[in-house]
C-alpha cells in the first residue's frame, strides 16, 4: 500500500491496522521524493530511535527523514509495533516529446499532462483539503487571498508560511512582509500557531509555565526555520529586492494590501495595481510563489489587481469555520472548501473527512495536487485548562457559533473572575484614534472631498470598522471577547419578531398633572436636553466574561447578591411612591417578577440603600451570573471620546466626518451585539441589554441630581432626553462648584434641544407652545 503523507494521517488507524495484517506500507513524501516502508517487527528488534504512534502520525515528515539514514522504531501503547526502513520510488523516465517546426501533437501534450511526477510542484497552502482542490501555491504566479475585516483572511498566508519554513523534510525558505500588521504581532503570530500556545495569553505575557515550556520546546525550530521578515510597511519594489537575495527562495508572503489608503502604508489605496503588478514580475523572474492577502472581498477592487488565481476567504453563518473559495481569472469559480478554525492559537484545521464543493463549469475544477506539509497539529496540554464554561454547545435556535476557545484565564467552577487586564495606557488609546482619523482622511480623498458621500461609506464600514478596533483595543487583555458562552433560554428570541425575557427599563415617562399643572398656570419655560453620547458613556458597565450561571437569589435561599459578578437577575421590583421622579424600572405595567439586568438591579440597590431609601430593596429569586469586569471596553470608549472630542474641535469636514462616524460605530456596535446578521463577529445578547440598561440607568441618575438640585422633571424619553423646568444652566449638584448640566457637545455635556411651555387643554392634557 502506497500513500502520501497527507493519505496515510487522515487514514491512521488504517494504516496501523493493515500492519497488524502483515501488510506493508509506503509512505511517499511527494515534495522531497523521499520514501519509507513500514513492516510488521516479527524477528528481533532493530535498534533505532523510537517513535510513538500519536509523535509518528503529526510528524510524518520528519519520520521519512529520518528514516533514509537508519531504521526507526514504532510504538503503538508503548510496545514496538513496527520498523520503518528508507524506500526507493522508482521513476520510470519517459521519453521528451519530440516536435517538428515548432509543433507539438495534442498527444504529446497529453503525455506531459498525465505525467505522474511533474517537474515543478507547487507549495502547499499549509490546508491539506485546500491543496487537493487547488493543487497548492503555483511557483511563478501571484495568488491572492481576499477577505473581509475580521474574517481571519491573515490565518491563510500565516499557514502557508508555515507549512513551507516549517516542514521537517524540506524546509522551503520564506519571506515575509508586513504591511498594515506591526512586526512583532506577525512574529507572535506565527509561534502562537507552531508551538502552540494561546494567542491571545501570549500577547498578554499570561502563559503558564507549560505554556512556556512549549515555545522553549519549539525554540529550536523556530530559529532554524529558513523564514525572514522584511522591514515594516514596505514597498513592493524593496519586497522584490529583499527576495532576490534569498538564495532558494520558495514563498513571498505579503501581509497585507490595505483597500483603504493608509498613511506611512505603500501597499494600500490605489497604489494596489502598481504593486500586485511588480509582485507578479517577481513571482515570474524568480520562480517564486507569492500568496498576498487583501483586506477587502469586494470583486471591483479584486478584479482591478487582476491577480490569475484568488482564494476568497469568508467566515460563513456560525463563524466556526472558514469557507476558501478558489477563482481563476477567465474562468469564474473553480471550487470550494469549508475548514475549521482554531482562533486559539490562529490556525486552519483540516476537517476530519474532506469534501470539496465544486461548482459546474465547462473548465476542469481540480488540478493533481502536491503533497501538503504536516496538517496544523492537534491542540495539547499547553492550551491551558479546559472549563466548564467552553464545554457548553451553542443554543439550538441560532446557527451554530465557533466553538469557544479555552482560555487559563476562563472563570472555573462559577468562581467570580478579577478583572479582565486591559492595556490603558495613553499610546493604545492614541494609536486607535490614529486609525480612526486616518480611516477617515482616506474616505474624504476617496470621496473627493464630499463629506455626504464619504460619511456614506464609512456608515457601511461601521460595524467591521468597531469590531477592529475593539480587536486592536484588548491586545492586551486576557479575556478573548470572541468567546461565545452558550446564552439561557431567557436570553434567546421567541421569534424573528418576538423580544426575550429580558426588561431593559427604557423611560417613557412624562409627569403627572399634580406637577405640569402648577408649571401649565406659571408659563414656566421647559427645556429639552439632549445627553450627548449616552450609549457612549454607558459601554462602561459592568460585564460578565464568562459562561453565565444560574444560581437561586438571596431571597430563595441562594448567595448575596456578590458585585463581582454581573448577569441578569428574576426580581420582584420594589414599589414606587414618588409621583414627582420616573420609576427607576421604567414604563412598565406588568405588576409581579421580571428579569432585569446587572445595571438596574445595581441601580435599584443604590436607590433602597441608607444614603437614598426611595424605595424598598428588589427582591431577587433567581440569577444567570459570572465573573464580571468595567474594563472590557474602557479602552475603546475612551478612544472613541477622544476622537470624538478631537473631531468636535476640528472645524472643517474631517471633523463633520469624523463626528458621523464615530458615532455610527459606538451606536452600531451596541444594537448589533446580540442576534444580529450584521455583526457575526460579537454575539453577546447579554452584554447589549446590559449596555442599554446601563444607559437607561445613567438618564435617570441624571433625573435624580436635576431634582436635588431643585428642578422639576417634567419628562424623561430614551437613553438621552430630559425636560426640565427651572434654570438649569446654573443648577449645582449638593455640595459642588461645577455646573450639572454644562452646555456643550462633549459627553459629559448637554444641547438644549427646544425651549417651550405647557398649555392646559383639558384635564391632565397639555400641548406645547414655543417659548418666545
Amino acid at each position: 500500500m502506497d500513500v502520501t503523507l497527507s493519505q496515510a494521517r487522515e487514514k491512521w488507524s488504517e494504516v496501523a491496522e493493515r500492519l497488524q495484517y502483515g501488510e506493508e506500507i509506503v509512505l511517499v513524501n511527494s515534495k522531497s521524493r523521499q520514501a519509507a516502508v513500514l513492516r510488521r517487527l516479527e524477528g528481533p528488534e532493530p535498534s533505532g530511535p523510537v517513535w510513538s504512534s500519536t509523535k509518528a502520525r503529526q510528524e510524518l515528515g520528519a519520520l521519512v527523514a529520518a528514516a533514509q539514514q537508519e531504521p526507526q522504531i514504532l510504538t503503538v501503547g508503548g510496545h514496538p509495533t513496527a520498523a520503518v526502513f528508507q524506500h526507493t520510488v522508482p521513476r520510470p523516465e519517459k521519453p521528451q516529446p519530440e516536435t517538428t517546426a515548432g509543433v507539438m501533437e495534442l498527444g504529446d501534450v497529453l503525455d506531459g499532462l498525465l505525467e505522474s511526477a511533474p517537474r515543478t510542484e507547487g507549495l502547499s497552502t499549509g490546508v491539506a483539503a485546500l491543496d487537493r482542490i487547488c493543487g497548492g501555491l503555483v511557483r511563478g504566479s501571484v495568488t491572492l487571498v481576499a477577505a473581509p475585516p475580521n474574517a481571519g483572511g491573515s490565518l491563510l498566508p500565516l499557514q502557508a508560511a508555515r507549512a513551507a519554513a516549517f516542514d521537517a523534510a524540506v524546509p522551503t525558505p520564506v519571506l515575509y512582509a508586513p504591511s498594515g500588521v506591526p512586526l512583532q504581532v506577525a512574529a507572535r503570530r506565527l509561534v502562537s500557531a507552531e508551538a502552540p500556545v494561546p494567542y491571545a495569553q501570549f500577547a498578554a505575557g499570561t502563559l503558564t509555565p507549560e505554556q512556556r515550556q512549549a515555545v522553549v520546546g519549539a525554540e529550536g525550530r523556530l530559529r532554524a526555520a529558513p523564514l525572514s521578515f522584511t522591514r515594516p510597511e514596505p514597498t513592493a519594489q524593496a519586497i522584490a529586492e529583499e527576495a532576490a537575495r534569498i538564495e532558494g527562495l520558495g514563498l513571498v508572503v505579503v501581509d497585507r494590501l490595505q483597500h483603504a489608503r493608509a498613511d506611512h502604508s505603500p501597499l494600500s489605496g490605489r497604489a494596489l495595481p502598481t504593486a500586485v503588478r511588480t509582485l507578479a514580475r517577481l513571482a515570474a523572474e524568480q520562480h517564486v510563489a507569492v500568496m498576498a492577502l487583501v483586506d477587502s472581498d469586494d470583486a471591483q477592487l479584486v478584479d482591478q489587481l487582476g491577480a490569475d488565481r484568488v482564494f476568497h476567504l469568508t467566515r460563513p453563518q456560525d463563524g466556526g469555520t472558514a469557507r476558501i473559495t478558489v477563482s481563476a481569472r477567465d474562468l469564474g469559480t473553480l471550487a470550494a472548501v469549508e475548514v475549521p478554525l482554531d482562533m486559539t492559537h490562529l490556525r486552519l484545521l483540516d476537517p476530519p473527512s474532506p469534501a470539496p464543493t465544486t461548482v459546474p463549469s465547462p473548465a476542469p475544477t481540480t488540478v493533481p495536487s502536491p503533497a501538503p506539509t504536516s496538517a496544523a497539529p492537534p491542540a495539547s496540554a499547553t492550551e491551558g485548562p479546559r472549563t466548564a464554561d467552553h464545554a457548553v454547545p451553542p443554543p439550538a435556535r441560532r446557527p451554530a457559533r465557533p466553538a469557544p476557545q479555552p482560555t487559563a484565564t476562563t472563570p472555573r467552577d462559577g468562581a467570580a473572575a478579577g478583572p479582565a487586564v486591559v492595556r490603558r495606557s495613553s499610546g493604545t488609546v492614541a494609536e486607535l484614534v490614529e486609525r480612526i482619523e486616518s480611516r477617515v482622511r482616506a474616505a474624504l480623498a476617496e470621496a473627493q472631498g464630499e463629506v455626504a458621500e464619504a460619511v456614506a461609506q464609512l456608515q457601511k464600514t461601521a460595524i467591521p470598522d468597531a469590531m477592529d478596533l475593539l480587536e486592536q483595543s484588548r491586545a492586551g487583555g486576557r479575556y478573548d471577547f470572541r468567546n461565545y458562552p452558550d446564552l439561557p433560554d431567557i436570553l434567546r428570541k421567541r421569534g424573528r419578531q418576538e423580544a426575550d425575557d429580558i426588561w431593559e427599563a427604557r423611560p417613557r415617562w412624562t409627569a403627572p398633572p399634580q406637577v405640569l399643572d402648577p408649571l401649565a398656570d406659571q408659563q414656566a419655560p421647559v427645556t429639552a436636553l439632549d445627553i450627548n453620547g449616552a450609549y457612549l458613556s454607558a459601554l462602561k458597565a459592568h460585564l460578565p466574561i464568562g459562561q453565565l450561571e444560574h444560581h437561586l437569589g438571596p431571597d430563595e435561599g441562594g448567595p448575596a447578591h456578590d458585585p463581582k459578578r454581573s448577569g441578569v437577575h428574576l426580581v420582584t421590583p420594589p414599589a414606587w411612591d414618588h409621583p414627582d421622579l420616573p420609576n427607576p424600572i421604567g414604563d412598565r405595567e406588568e405588576p409581579g417578577r421580571i428579569w432585569i439586568t446587572e445595571s438596574t438591579l445595581r441601580l435599584l440597590l443604590r436607590l433602597s440603600g441608607p444614603k437614598t431609601g426611595l424605595c424598598e430593596r428588589p427582591l431577587i429569586h433567581e440569577s444567570w451570573t459570572s465573573g464580571s469586569t468595567e474594563q472590557l471596553l474602557e479602552s475603546l470608549r475612551r478612544a472613541l471620546v477622544e476622537a470624538r472630542t478631537r473631531a468636535l474641535a476640528t472645524d472643517d469636514a474631517a471633523g463633520e466626518t469624523a463626528y458621523e462616524y464615530i458615532k455610527a460605530m459606538y451606536s452600531k456596535l451596541v444594537s448589533t451585539m446580540g442576534e444580529s446578521n450584521y455583526n457575526r463577529d460579537l454575539y453577546r445578547q447579554d452584554w447589549m441589554h446590559i449596555i442599554r440598561s446601563q444607559a437607561f440607568a445613567n438618564l435617570w441618575r441624571k433625573a435624580w441630581q436635576a431634582r436635588q438640585a431643585g428642578l422639576t422633571i417634567v419628562r424623561m424619553m430614551g437613553t438621552d432626553e430630559l425636560h426640565l423646568a427651572g434654570d438649569w444652566r446654573t443648577a449645582r449638584a449638593a455640595g459642588k462648584e461645577a455646573a450639572l448640566f454644562p452646555e456643550g457637545r462633549e459627553v459629559t455635556e448637554v444641547k438644549p434641544k427646544q425651549t417651550y411651555r405647557l398649555e392646559k387643554v383639558a384635564e391632565g392634557s397639555y400641548r406645547e407652545r414655543k417659548a418666545e
